[in-house]
């Protein structure tokens, strides 16, 4: 992903329309709703479904993000407030992430390295009383408010300087969500059905590879094709 500033005004507005529109956005508000009401198993498997259209939403983020090799501080006054904020975030952020860009990314595509292990924390087997509380601390981290004042700037129509910077605010917002879903192991598959044909059709693509009849696609060619859809 390229510098704000290096991009085609039309072409940086769009994608931060994309950015600040994403489903995680819906989900979260979704889930605050859910939240609010009485625990019960049917709450529970509420919170389940709509928990794995946020962590979508993160994967759809990430997807945008996770090759933005920017300093977010560089270029920014550096006795500024929010200067002096993402300095603190980010150097948290550093002192405690765990995982590589690769094995972030391996992560998101349902697969850990050899290099990365696997959280011992599991989503999906957390009591009741500590999902809850996940799920609290998620919809309360910091990027949903710099969303929110993002939309007001993208709104009005404020000059890509000032964009920029908002963007900056937003990606370190976002390294910190990232950072709190590290410590947990998820599979946003796990537990959905696979329909039948899709079955069928899985087992003939595996036999015709056995078979010499396929060939394999490699990941980074299928990371390829998608960016340019």
């Amino acid at each position: 992903m390229k510098n704000i500033m290096e991009m085609d005004p039309t072409e940086a507005l769009e994608l931060l329309n994309i950015l600040v529109n994403d489903q995680i956005f819906a989900a979260r508000e979704r889930l605050i709703v859910l939240l609010n009401e009485p625990p019960s198993a049917e709450n529970r498997q509420k919170l389940e479904t709509e928990f794995r259209e946020f962590y979508c939403g993160y994967e759809s983020l990430a997807f945008f993000l996770e090759t933005y090799e920017e300093d977010p501080l560089e270029g920014l006054p550096p006795h500024t407030s929010l200067a002096k904020k993402l300095k603190r975030q980010r150097e948290y952020i550093l002192a405690n992430r765990k995982t590589t860009l690769d094995e972030r990314m391996a992560r998101r595509s349902g697969a850990y390295m050899i290099s990365d292990s696997i959280p011992e924390k599991k989503i999906s087997e957390l009591p009741p009383d500590q999902y809850r509380q996940l799920l609290w601390r998620l919809v309360n981290l910091e990027l949903f408010s710099v969303r929110e004042s993002f939309l007001v700037l993208l709104e009005r129509k404020a000059p890509l300087p000032e964009l920029d910077v908002a963007f900056r605010e937003f990606f370190v917002a976002y390294e910190l969500l990232e950072l709190a879903l590290e410590e947990y192991y998820y599979d946003p598959d796990d537990g959905l059905e696979m329909r039948p044909e899709f079955l069928e059709e899985l087992d003939r693509r595996i036999a015709d590879y056995e078979a010499g009849k396929a060939e394999l696609i490699p990941m980074d060619e299928v990371f390829k094709k998608l960016e340019t859809e």
